[in-house]
């Protein structure tokens, strides 16, 4: 009888034990998904914003616009980028500043945007990531030459 007990109280614990875990895990991996997607909306929102700063070419207005968001997309892209996103960042800002009104060469622009956009895939994916790596994509990115 108590043998009986003890077995019952074991399959009781175990049942606890196994749907505790699944849970933990259930719950780690929607937080990652939330994650994810916060932060794909972040590596979208800078690469918007990049773009916007091309486009507005010598319209003052529209410039101010564009350096605005690009000012609150860092600042939420220095709370969730990956260190990998955050130095490409770093490494497109330094050329910015550096051409600053000036032409500048734009295949170094589209280096630096494509090492900017490997970086967000191998944070947000990194399993898809690789085989676009060996597959040797190159993106593409619309970056009109600076007026004077």
């Amino acid at each position: 009888m108590i043998e009986d007990w003890i077995v019952v109280a074991c399959g009781v614990v175990t049942i606890v034990i196994v749907v505790s875990i699944l849970f933990f895990n259930l719950r780690r991996a929607e937080r990652r998904m939330h994650e994810s997607t916060f932060k794909l909306k972040v590596y979208t929102d800078l690469l918007n914003s990049i773009t916007e700063l091309n486009l507005a070419g010598g319209d003052l207005y529209k410039m101010d616009n564009a350096k605005k968001s690009l000012a609150l997309t860092l600042n939420r892209l220095n709370l969730v980028g990956s260190s990998g996103v955050l130095k490409s960042t770093s490494d497109l800002l330094d050329f910015l500043n550096e051409h600053k009104d000036k032409d500048f060469d734009t295949i170094r622009l589209h280096n630096i945007l494509n090492a900017l956009v490997i970086e967000a895939r191998r944070d947000l994916n990194p399993a898809h990531a690789r085989h676009i790596e060996e597959a040797h994509v190159r993106y593409r990115f619309f970056a009109p030459p600076k007026s004077k």
